[in-house]
């Protein structure tokens, strides 16, 4: 015990004293309080205020609070030592809570100073474990697991339950927990939930569908045409929002030549179908299935062909095959698509937004509760609640579902096997529809990028420039550029910090073992379940007030990127290190290299893959993202997805096509280079395995 104490002691003292010295220069260089304007927008006074020097402030407290740890007792043997370890894990979350209450009870916003000082306690919490020998004493898990929890707590579940204030609480702040009822009991508002509830289902369904025969196609029929399948399965996710269903307006709207072509050959005299549930189901469909088609896909290429050899063995068919071994293998996967795409299409509101006509749906009233001309928190409130609650209901399901099945096809033993054929008819029937679903996204596709260059769709056909000059020829400071620059600047920088933070998740995750690991991989992968739409409105809500101010900062936008991608980055993170064997991190710390060195030098580069993709995946998310930050930006964050936004409500659908087939084009040239990377690397370690 004595040379424990001699070997941690010292060591451990002296660097919480540096952790204290680092919050008191936080202190003394950065304000304390938030400053409206920045520091260079702000006055000489407003600065001062900020910095919280007076003597009577109460951000003393914050600073003097936590340099009681200075002067407690040295040294420390036995339980007493143990119990010293204790209470500065404890003391320091508590200073963390008085920062907080005192704040939220003065109104300010807390600034820099306390996130420095905020570092500071969690690296002296982290110290403190380290010496409890909690997780083997390991200092970089430790910290990781706090900086996990703590970045949890804020930006997923305060907000979260910052978005039922407005239920119970009337204009005046007085409470009233009944008031949401006069909400739900507008006949118009059960009409919306239910067309939302009976929309997901039909854009599930049918996504699933064209996910699954997409998904056939390219893993079990397709040879050298696979590539055809995969790129218009892959394309609507590099499409921004809005203009799928713009497109979709172009063929088949009042002025379609899809519609045309009806009015004349079939007789078609109502001009306005498409307006209302079958323009949108229509516009979800092409836009979500190529969600439902990796999912299905990835689980299509896991599946073991000595099944089904089995199975053609004990003299089963080939459809029986199919209906009876190959499809109840697909159920988990079905399953999580299906539920998936209901949740993406409850918060999606581009596409009712232009196609919806009549038929309102729960994120388009949200978004006019929060946008038009009569502000109601209240109704904005009540309804992403039970967007939320459905959501989460959904996600329940299909975790729970799954989690107490076991589908697992391929083990550790060596078989072999090889892929069957599939019956006649399904193979003509898939590549039927396979071919179809190529035709209608190449009419769509050709319809945006044609209907850019046209003076006005519909009226007027002859080419022109006029929309993309009017867009990218007004000089770097107007138009369309700020707003593209932006977009770009903003997703570069989320996008490592969604690898980063996922990856990290899902070491701590699969590689420690701790109480309250279920919970922390199940509230981070709330993301998906949580809509964009009331992700919106819960940041709103939760940073518009004391303690912690972020609206109107790009901040507060970049914080929305990462928190809603962060679920494919502990996803790629996961797939990853399931592939990686366990003895090759223990290799590495009995060499005493400890779990940074590991993690830096072991497992980052074996999982290279998996961060390009999680990388890439998370910067083409969050270019095309509009349902969550559409309510968080302002004239100084514009991102693209709300110019285009801004464009479709002013009726410039030319524009607003044009700058989509812009983005379009980029997001396709940045995943061919990293496609074209990527692959070059596979080829490189395949040649070298056969040399």
């Amino acid at each position: 015990m004595t040379d424990v104490l001699v070997l941690h002691s010292p060591q451990k003292r002296e660097a919480i004293f540096i952790w204290l010295g680092i919050m008191l220069l936080g202190y003394a260089a950065l304000p304390v309080f938030s400053l409206d304007y920045g520091l260079l927008g702000s006055t000489a006074d407003e600065i001062y205020a900020a910095y919280g020097w007076s003597g009577r402030n109460i951000s003393l407290v914050w600073v003097l609070l936590p340099l009681l740890l200075a002067v407690r007792p040295l040294h420390a043997v036995g339980r007493e030592r143990r119990t010293r370890h204790l209470f500065d894990v404890g003391y320091a979350l508590f200073c963390m809570l008085v920062m907080v209450v005192s704040a939220s009870l003065t109104g300010r916003g807390l600034g820099f100073a306390v996130i420095v000082m905020s570092i500071s306690l969690a690296a002296i919490m982290t110290l403190a474990l380290s010496r409890l020998e909690w997780l083997g004493g390991d200092r970089f898990v430790l910290g990781s697991l706090i900086a996990i929890i703590a970045l949890i707590g804020l930006f997923i579940l305060y907000p979260s339950i910052a978005i039922f204030k407005p239920m119970v609480l009337d204009d005046s702040g007085a409470f009233a927990p009944w008031q949401f009822m006069a909400v739900l009991g507008q006949r118009h508002i059960l009409q919306v939930i239910w067309n939302s509830f009976l929309l997901s289902v039909a854009v599930g369904i049918g996504c699933t569908f064209f996910g699954l025969v997409l998904a056939i196609y390219t893993a079990r029929i397709a040879r050298r045409s696979a590539i055809i399948g995969r790129v218009f399965s892959i394309l609507p996710i590099v499409t921004p929002p809005f203009v799928v269903g713009l497109g979709v307006t172009l063929m088949m709207g009042r002025s379609g030549y899809v519609t045309e072509l009806m009015v004349k050959y079939l007789g078609l005299t109502d001009t306005n179908w498409l307006y209302g549930f079958n323009g949108i189901w229509l516009a979800q469909v092409l836009a979500f299935t190529p969600m439902s088609f990796m999912i299905l896909d990835g689980a299509i290429k896991t599946l073991h062909p000595s099944l089904e050899e089995a199975s053609y063995t004990l003299r089963a068919n080939r459809f029986q095959t199919f209906t009876q071994v190959f499809l109840p293998l697909l159920k988990p996967a079905l399953a999580n698509a299906f539920l998936i795409v209901i949740v993406q299409s409850l918060a999606d509101f581009s596409n009712p937004l232009v196609l919806g006509g009549d038929f309102d749906v729960l994120a388009t009233q949200i978004y006019f509760y929060i946008t038009g001309a009569q502000l109601d928190y209240t109704a904005a409130s009540t309804l992403g609640v039970i967007l939320l609650l459905f959501s989460l209901l959904v996600f329940c399901i299909q975790y729970l579902w799954m989690g107490k099945r076991s589908y697992v096809t391929i083990s550790g033993k060596s078989s072999r096997g090889d892929v069957q054929p599939l019956p006649v008819i399904l193979v003509r029937g898939i590549t039927l529809l396979l071919w179809v679903w190529v035709a209608g996204n190449i009419l769509l596709y050709g319809s945006i990028f044609y209907g850019s260059f046209t003076v006005n769709w519909g009226v007027d056909y002859t080419l022109t420039l006029d929309n993309f000059s009017k867009l990218f020829g007004q000089g770097m400071s107007d138009g369309a550029w700020p707003s593209l620059l932006d977009t770009l600047l903003y997703a570069g920088i989320a996008a490592p910090l969604t690898t980063i933070f996922g990856l990290l998740i899902a070491y701590i995750v699969v590689r420690q073992q701790f109480t309250g690991k279920k919970v922390i991989e199940f509230t981070t992968m709330l993301c998906f379940a949580v809509p964009g739409t009331v992700a919106g409105v819960s940041y709103i809500l939760a940073f518009n007030n004391a303690p912690v101010y972020l609206t109107g900062t790009a901040a507060i936008v970049i914080i929305s990127m990462v928190m809603r991608n962060v679920p494919v980055g502990i996803r790629a993170g996961i797939a990853g290190l399931g592939q990686l064997d366990k003895s090759l991190d223990e290799a590495s710390l009995s060499l005493r290299a400890g779990s940074l060195r590991t993690v830096l030098y072991i497992v980052l580069p074996l999982l290279r893959p998996a961060i390009l993709s999680a990388l890439i995946y998370s910067f083409v998310r969050a270019i095309t993202t509009v349902s969550a930050i559409i309510f968080l930006v302002t004239p100084d964050t514009r991102v693209a997805t709300s110019y285009i936004l801004n464009r479709v409500e002013d009726g410039e659908y030319g524009m607003a096509i044009a700058y989509g087939s812009i983005l379009i084009v980029v997001m396709l040239v940045i995943i061919f280079i990293f496609d074209a990377l990527v692959g070059e690397a596979r080829v490189a370690r395949s040649r070298a395995k056969n040399s």
